[in-house]
């Protein structure tokens, strides 16, 4: 299923399959560093597709990874009437910034109550 934007409940119920993407992602990168380390030059194409793979189930529900090696991820939001990203990084234990499309990371904001986060419900 692709969302064209999350609210908060839904981009938290699937960030344990976020969690999982990303360390998989991780795996197979090293995988392909070791390969072509030890100039096992056949593995690295399947080590690049399975990547590719990855990155496709995740952009393919709408999630954006933004950086693989810091495990930096947004969910498009709508926030206080404006298009905005749920921000995510895989060192914080739950999504706890946001910030709006033009910002960036540079412009994270933790997440308050008087942030009006566009629901489903």
């Amino acid at each position: 299923m692709s969302y064209s934007y999350f609210d908060l409940k839904t981009a938290r119920e699937l960030l344990p399959w976020v969690k999982e993407k990303l360390k998989m992602l991780k795996t197979a990168e090293i995988n392909a560093q070791d390969a072509l380390i030890n100039g096992k030059k056949e593995y690295i194409r399947l080590y690049s597709i399975e990547v590719e793979s990855i990155l496709k189930e995740i952009t393919d529900k709408g999630i954006i990874v933004r950086d693989v090696d810091m495990g930096l991820v947004d969910f498009p939001a709508v926030i206080n009437d404006r298009p905005a990203y749920l921000c995510w990084k895989a060192d914080e234990e739950d999504i706890m910034y946001w910030h709006y499309v033009e910002e960036g990371f540079r412009g994270r904001k933790r997440i308050s109550p008087r942030d009006q986060i566009l629901s489903y419900q």
